[in-house]
């Protein structure tokens, strides 16, 4: 025995199946990080107190935020999904406008 090494020193061995979990853990965080990315669109926002409203048509699950009218705020919600349409109107269900980009 060396005079620097002591006598309770084990090499350490890597198990490769723990590595290739620790491997696709990560590459499902990434994937999640990824589709949270791509997927997810503000849809309804608008229509407090005569503001300009904006609809639209998700794919998907439509989560409303908050919906707090008319005078408390506007409405606001998010898509998961694809988001197919948007409509927006001048005031909530008033004439249609174009929706500014």
């Amino acid at each position: 025995m060396a005079d620097d090494e002591l006598p309770d020193e084990v090499p350490v061995r890597r198990d490769p199946r723990r590595r290739e979990e620790a491997s696709r853990a990560l590459l499902v965080l990434i994937a999640g990080a990824l589709a949270s990315l791509l997927l997810v669109r503000e849809c309804a926002f608008g229509g407090g107190m005569g503001a300009r409203d904006r609809t639209c048509r998700c794919h998907g699950v439509e989560w409303t935020l908050y919906d707090r009218r008319p005078a408390d705020g506007p409405r606001q919600s998010l898509c998961v999904g694809v988001v197919l349409s948007r409509t927006c109107y001048r005031v909530t269900d008033g004439p249609v406008i174009e929706c500014p980009r």
